[in-house]
């Protein structure tokens, strides 16, 4: 009777290990679905943020275009002489320019080509307030505001065309897992991701990793950024 009696108990006991061993690696099951749920809704969000500013960027450039591609604007003085230095060197007429000097950004300062350019030099050659990026857009953009962390340039050349590197200063696992993914959210030729320590056709070394969105593609743009593009 004593020796059963100590069976059943040592099977109890058994089983409560069991139990408590099941449940150890339950929680632990639960924890790492929960940290992957989390990254994956960082990556998201990263993503989104991006894609938001894209279009803001895109759109306000795209005002640009649209509004001023023709001789619609006349100055008060000196029309002709405007008209003649508006588009000189602008490699992608009407695409926007470099302003050498902000906020005023006079038209016979505008440069263009593979130097490229920060948003907020961003110049409207035909616009009579040449800067497109005033205090107002930029802080509806979400990450490209962000300049200490992320550099957005923009660049008129006549090679790519009208594009923009998204860089990010310092390493970050969701960022180069979001800008890898990014390729799948565009068109094929519109976009174009470069690894952590890669170097883009123009030379240029992605240390944190890089993308690039064509606003403009050319026919020119090197077949080396991605497969079958342009």
């Amino acid at each position: 009777m004593t020796m059963n009696t100590s069976r059943q108990k040592g099977s109890i006991i058994v089983y409560i290990l069991i139990a408590i061993a099941l449940t150890g690696l339950l929680v632990a099951s639960m924890s790492q679905g929960t940290q992957k749920s989390a990254s994956s809704e960082q990556i998201d969000e990263v993503m989104m943020y991006l894609q938001n500013d894209i279009q803001t960027v895109q759109s306000n450039i795209t005002e640009c275009v649209t509004s001023y591609q023709n001789n619609n604007f006349c100055p008060t003085s000196g029309c002709v002489t405007e008209y003649a230095t508006q588009d000189t060197g602008n490699l992608n007429v009407p695409f926007p320019g470099y302003c050498a000097t902000t906020p005023a950004c006079p038209v016979s300062t505008m440069t263009y080509g593979n130097a490229g350019t920060a948003l907020a030099n961003i110049g409207c050659p035909r616009a009579p307030t040449p800067l497109i990026f005033n205090d107002s857009i930029t802080q509806s953009l979400k990450t490209f505001q962000d300049t200490a962390n992320y550099t957005v340039t923009y660049f008129n050349n006549n090679t790519e065309g009208v594009y923009l590197r998204i860089t990010r200063t310092a390493s970050d696992p969701l960022w180069t897992e979001a800008i890898a993914r990014m390729n799948s959210k565009y068109a094929a030729c519109s976009v174009a991701y470069v690894a952590p320590g890669g170097a883009d056709p123009t030379g240029y070394t992605c240390t944190n990793g890089c993308l690039y969105y064509w606003i403009l593609r050319k026919s020119s743009s090197s077949a080396s950024w991605k497969t079958g593009c342009p």
